[in-house]
């Protein structure tokens, strides 16, 4: 059995997010449905389950707040796949299994009770659960302190867990290696830059 109730899992999950709407519904109750298959009472308490949500929405925050997976605990994985999904891995069980959401449930008509609305659907009308496997899922993906650390040969800066790049011998982070990443670096700011905002 939960520790907590369902609203008592909304409430944290609309406080951490700002406002209530069906993602926090959907995120809440993915959250809890894992929770109870893993046998976990209080997730804030346990250490061993690691969330991977699929999309950057609201799903996202419930399943934070909820699950108690956070990023920074590496126990919180993003991949912006653009699907209001969720798998949970369950260290100590070994298993995984991934929700989604079913795609023949309506959504929430504007101005209708949130709550109400998707309290009408059970779990087995709301989500398709499957076991998954996590074949890319390395000992660097595990939480805790980093595994390995590596020092860019062309930056200087420091990559944790297995991110560096090795080629011939030497070691890059993504960027000097040459992959893509989210950004152009361009010139260095000084503190009095910094300060001015310029």
């Amino acid at each position: 059995m939960l520790k907590r109730t369902l609203q008592e899992d909304l409430d944290r999950a609309v406080a951490f997010h700002g406002h209530l709407c069906g993602g926090q519904m959907i995120g809440t109750r993915m959250a809890r449905l894992a929770l109870e298959y893993f046998h976990i009472e209080d997730a804030d308490t346990y250490r061993d389950l690691i969330a991977f949500v699929e999309c950057d929405r609201c799903l996202a925050d419930a399943v934070v707040s909820v699950a108690h997976c956070h990023l920074g605990k590496r126990r919180l994985k993003w991949y912006d796949y653009g699907i209001m999904s969720a798998s949970f891995y369950d260290i100590a069980s070994g298993k995984a299994i991934r929700i989604s959401q079913r795609q023949d449930v309506p959504r929430c008509p504007k101005g209708e009770d949130v709550v109400a609305f998707f309290n009408q659907f059970s779990d087995a009308e709301l989500f398709h659960v499957h076991e998954v496997e996590l074949p890319d899922f390395m000992e660097y993906d595990l939480p805790g302190k980093p595994r390995k650390t590596q020092i860019c040969e062309t930056c200087g800066e420091r990559v944790h867990d297995g991110r560096g790049v090795e080629k011939d011998g030497h070691v890059y982070c993504k960027r000097c290696a040459g992959e893509h990443v989210y950004y152009v670096e361009g010139a260095e700011l000084t503190a009095e830059q910094i300060a001015a905002g310029v």
